[in-house]
């Protein structure tokens, strides 16, 4: 029977060069004038991934009210392509995506820019197993089938970076599913032997599945999700940027000092019971980086440039100096990348 799952969701393949025009168009109506406009804030995920947790907080906080800044809805897209894309269309052309969709949209020729980092740890996303199979460990996947959401995906990246870090590289066949529900399914009818998986499902019902690798056991560090702008935005509106940056982190601070509180916003927002969700949101606060300050870490980018390279996504190490600007983020969280 098919599985619906809500969380990562398929990162869809990337289709951005179409935007490059509107971007253009828009580009004269970037600078923000009206104290009072209510914007749009797209962040890929937005209540199904828990590294989109500071923005539940800064809107039940009243942090967005207290910079003086009106938010009336938070877009919260597929991810990849479909997030930048809702970050162009938007009246307020910052948001978070996936740092493979921010790459490829400079690829593309649009000139944004990343600006502070969301999340260097990919949290519990397991690659997991009918606990009936033979397979155990990497090892066992040796000539068998192994499923990913979408190409060039998030879980495309760690899936290669696992194969390389297990050396078995050409003997697992990669398969795109389309999504985590429909990877589950492919692995119960037996169309592959591996697909990816996260909570709850992943707690709540263990006696379904068996582990055959945790990824943040081989892969600790990863920037996989950033906040990006336009140039031209960041350019006329540095003071807006600066407090929706600080923002965020003001959200952070929050989750780490007040855990309880931000159990119960998340509850609140991903619409899951709270007793259940005490099961396993604790497990969040032991992954370093699950929730950044908005600094990045060199570990990190470089984990992030190596699987997209990987994954054909780029044919060189990113230049993340190109990529990223970090004049917006507090004085001391700027470091050498």
């Amino acid at each position: 029977m098919p599985y619906a799952i809500r969380g990562f969701g398929a990162w869809e393949d990337l289709v951005i060069k179409k935007w490059i025009m509107l971007a253009a168009i828009a580009a004269p109506a970037l600078s923000f004038t009206t104290p009072s406009q209510a914007y749009q804030l797209a962040i890929s995920q937005y209540g199904r991934v828990t590294a989109t947790l500071p923005w539940a907080v800064a809107i039940e906080k009243g942090y967005f009210t207290d910079a003086g800044i009106k938010i009336d809805q938070v877009i919260a897209g597929a991810g990849g392509g479909t997030t930048l894309r809702n970050v162009l269309a938007s009246d307020l052309p910052y948001g978070e995506v996936a740092t493979s969709a921010a790459i490829a949209a400079k690829r593309s020729g649009l000139d944004v820019v990343i600006v502070n980092s969301s999340s260097s740890h990919i949290g519990e996303i397991s690659l997991v197993t009918d606990p009936k199979s033979s397979i155990h460990a990497m090892a066992d996947l040796a000539g068998k089938k192994a499923g990913y959401t979408a190409p060039r995906s998030t879980s495309d990246v760690l899936l290669h970076l696992a194969i390389k870090e297990s050396h078995l590289g050409g003997r697992v066949e990669t398969v795109a599913t389309g999504g985590f529900g429909p990877g589950l399914t492919a692995l119960e009818t037996g169309a592959i032997q591996a697909a990816p998986l996260i909570d709850p499902i992943l707690t709540l019902q263990p006696e379904k599945f068996r582990v055959v690798l945790h990824f943040a056991d081989l892969i600790p560090r990863m920037t996989w999700l950033v906040g990006i702008t336009t140039r031209e935005f960041a350019k006329k509106n540095p003071e807006l940027l600066r407090k929706l940056i600080a923002v965020r982190l003001q959200a952070v601070d929050f989750i780490y000092k007040n855990r309880d509180e931000a159990m119960r916003i998340y509850a609140k927002v991903w619409r899951e019971d709270q007793q259940k969700v005490a099961t396993y949101f604790p497990k969040y606060f032991g992954y370093d980086g699950e929730w950044t300050r908005g600094d990045f870490a060199k570990a990190g980018l470089a984990k992030m440039s190596e699987g997209l390279q990987l994954v054909g996504d780029v044919d060189k190490p990113v230049d993340w100096q190109a990529m990223i600007d970090q004049e917006f983020l507090p004085k001391d969280l700027q470091k050498p990348l």
